[in-house]
């Protein structure tokens, strides 16, 4: 029998470090577009705030209910024919955005990448699941969130490189996106697999998802967290606002996604160590803390720091809640939880 400390020091399977690639690449080709979408919108769609607000509550809407859905059939049909066709369709739909004429066209592209991202969220976690004990789970999907948030990192980093080279081509820079979501998807094709020894539920069941009474709860938390999140794109107005230049947004991005991806690669190691269920509520407490004190702060000195700690609690979230879901999933029913 491995002790703790071996199991902290087994290599995670060559799936889940794939799947980490698949992330980073998917976050580098989306966060190049992501950051300069209120402008976009504003500046050459003739868009507002609200636009902006519809945009992303659209989009994150299809995702939700995608998920669902995806995440049961994947009990059944296998994680990684869903997580191919997911991770497929939001690499040919993004740069699409770089083709729009109107806000609603921009709210259609973002709609069908996200489409993509909820086919392929829950097969992709519950896959994790398969793969990896519950005594590391927190360390593989923290793997996993760091990786997806270093892309988002150094997306508008090269984003904003771009454009300093190339001023006012925003359409060129999203149509060039295709590049990373190719590479992703090769990935996903050469280097994923499904867990051999997984146990698949009934087809006939698998459209019907059941949550027993130890789910329930987390469900309702992670509604009322979720109804309390704003678009993040609020933020990147925020800082516009308090006198950030428009050249120089893209690091406020990059600032939050460094601060994701960095407490992501450790928070998955102390969800393990502690309770997940404790990790999880820490990183809820400093979300709260952290938009509570955006709320009533006017300085740019004070919100640039707040919004870095919005990443921490999202990187010590991430990995925690994931972990909590695969404690609580029944047997063979892992995608369906994880929808």
């Amino acid at each position: 029998m491995k002790t703790t400390g071996e199991k902290f020091s087994v290599p995670l399977p060559p799936t889940v470090r794939a799947l980490g690639w698949t992330s980073f690449f998917t976050d580098l080709s989306s966060e190049a577009i992501y950051p300069l979408l209120p402008a976009f919108l504003i500046r050459e769609l003739g868009g507002s705030a609200l636009s902006v607000g519809m945009i992303d509550g659209v989009a994150n809407a299809v995702a939700a209910i995608v998920r669902l859905p995806s995440g049961a059939v994947s009990d059944w049909l296998g994680r990684r024919p869903l997580v191919l066709f997911g991770y497929g369709l939001s690499a040919l739909v993004r740069p699409l955005m770089g083709l729009v004429a109107s806000p609603l066209g921009a709210v259609a592209v973002r709609a069908a990448d996200r489409f993509g991202k909820g086919i392929r969220s829950a097969p992709r976690d519950a896959l994790v699941a398969d793969l990896v004990e519950p005594a590391v789970r927190g360390r593989a999907f923290g793997h996993i969130r760091a990786m997806d948030h270093a892309g988002a990192a150094l997306g508008p980093l090269v984003a904003m490189l771009f454009l300093l080279l190339f001023p006012g081509r925003e359409r060129t820079l999203f149509l060039l996106a295709v590049l990373p979501g190719l590479v992703t998807f090769a990935v996903v094709w050469r280097f994923v697999r499904d867990a051999p020894a997984r146990t698949p539920i009934a087809a006939r069941t698998a459209l019907a998802p059941q949550l027993d009474r130890r789910q329930w709860p987390l469900l309702a938390a992670v509604a009322v967290w979720a109804l309390g999140a704003s678009s993040e794109q609020f933020l990147l107005l925020r800082a516009a606002e308090l006198g950030v230049p428009a050249a120089l947004v893209p690091l406020v991005w990059l600032g939050v996604s460094l601060a994701k991806s960095g407490t992501a690669m450790y928070a998955g190691r102390l969800a393990d160590r502690w309770k997940p269920q404790r990790a999880l509520a820490i990183g809820w407490l400093l979300f709260a803390a952290a938009y509570g004190g955006l709320a009533v702060s006017g300085h740019l000195a004070a919100a640039l720091p707040l919004m870095a700690i919005v990443g921490v609690a999202y990187g010590l979230a991430e990995p925690a809640e994931r972990a909590v879901v695969s404690l609580l999933a029944a047997e063979g029913r892992q995608g369906s939880a994880f929808g």
